[in-house]
């Protein structure tokens, strides 16, 4: 069963029940660094993902700000894949993490769920 916080996106045509329940069971991990992965973080404690691996302590305190009952995975940041697929060099520094961070979240939860994003 979904919990509360989570049944508006359960109610998603694009996450339902199932999209949830995948969410719950997933590990995902941050793949940004400094402000953008504290963005990420907190979006993916947000969606309900069962598992948040995190390099930096700031991503593990940004995950517990959003969801004190979160599950965090320490790894090292040899363990994080550090892609950016976005231009973001065209916004402001803080704009830029923002964005960034907001993306892979969006990215690794829409991968998790089966609707597009990266394999």
């Amino acid at each position: 069963m979904t919990a509360y916080r989570h049944t508006r996106q359960s109610r998603l045509a694009e996450v339902g029940e199932e999209g949830q329940a995948r969410l719950a069971r997933a590990a995902i991990a941050v793949r940004g660094e400094g402000f953008a992965g504290v963005v990420e973080a907190r979006y993916l404690a947000g969606a309900g993902v069962g598992i948040v691996r995190v390099a930096e302590a700031a991503h593990e305190e940004a995950a517990r700000a959003v969801d004190p009952a979160v599950t965090i995975e320490r790894v090292g940041a040899s363990g994080v894949a550090r892609a950016t697929p976005l231009d973001v060099l065209s916004l402001e520094p803080a704009a830029g993490d923002v964005a960034l961070g907001a993306w892979r979240a969006l990215d690794a939860l829409r991968s998790t769920i089966g609707f597009g994003g990266r394999s």
